[in-house]
C-alpha cells in the first residue's frame, strides 16, 4: 500500500480514513523530519484513539468528512499534497459523495500528486478512471480480505 509513497525532503500526506492508524504508524516511521501528515478519520472512536497513539508534531489529526478535505487543508495553509492515501470503502459509497471526495481528492494533489486507494473490489475503479489516471499496482493477498491497490494521478501530469 505504502511502496508508491516516495519518502522526499518536505513531503506532504493526506490519510483519509485511518481508522486505528495501521498506515498511519507506518507512514509517520518513514516521514522525513521536514514532512507532514494530515489524518482524516471522521469515527469519533478511532480519532480519540489516534490523538492518544500520534503525538508527533509532524501529524494534524482531523476529525471531519474528507468532502471538507481542501477546506481543512486551507486552514492550515497547505494548499496541495504529494499524496492522499485512503482506506475509505469509497466503492461503497453512493454517487453523489463518491464523486464528491474524488474531486476533493484531485484538487488536493499538486501536479506530480499521487492519489493511492486501496479497495477490497473494483466496482468504483471505472468512476476513478473517469478522473484520474489510474493503474492497479498491486494485489495484497496477506490482507483479509486481499485488496487491490490503486495509484492515480491528474490526467497529463508527469510520471514521477
Amino acid at each position: 500500500m505504502l511502496e508508491p509513497v516516495v519518502m522526499k525532503k518536505g513531503v506532504r500526506i493526506v490519510e483519509l480514513g485511518a481508522g486505528q492508524g495501521v498506515f498511519t504508524r507506518e507512514l509517520l516511521s518513514r516521514l522525513p523530519a521536514d514532512g507532514r501528515l494530515i489524518v482524516f478519520e471522521l469515527n469519533h472512536a478511532f480519532a480519540q484513539h489516534l490523538r492518544k497513539i500520534l503525538t508527533d508534531s509532524r501529524v494534524t489529526i482531523i476529525e471531519d468528512d474528507a468532502l471538507h478535505l481542501n477546506e481543512h487543508l486551507k486552514k492550515i495553509q497547505m494548499p496541495a499534497v504529494d499524496y492522499v492515501i485512503s482506506g475509505l470503502p469509497i466503492g461503497n459509497f453512493k454517487y453523489p459523495l463518491r464523486h464528491g471526495i474524488l474531486l476533493e481528492i484531485k484538487t488536493a494533489l499538486n501536479e506530480t500528486g499521487r492519489y493511492v486507494q486501496f479497495q477490497y473490489f473494483l466496482a468504483s475503479l471505472r468512476h476513478i478512471k473517469r478522473l484520474f489516471d489510474t493503474r492497479i499496482v498491486g494485489y495484497e493477498i496477506r490482507n483479509m480480505p486481499p485488496a487491490f491497490i490503486y495509484v492515480c494521478k491528474k490526467y497529463g501530469s508527469s510520471n514521477v
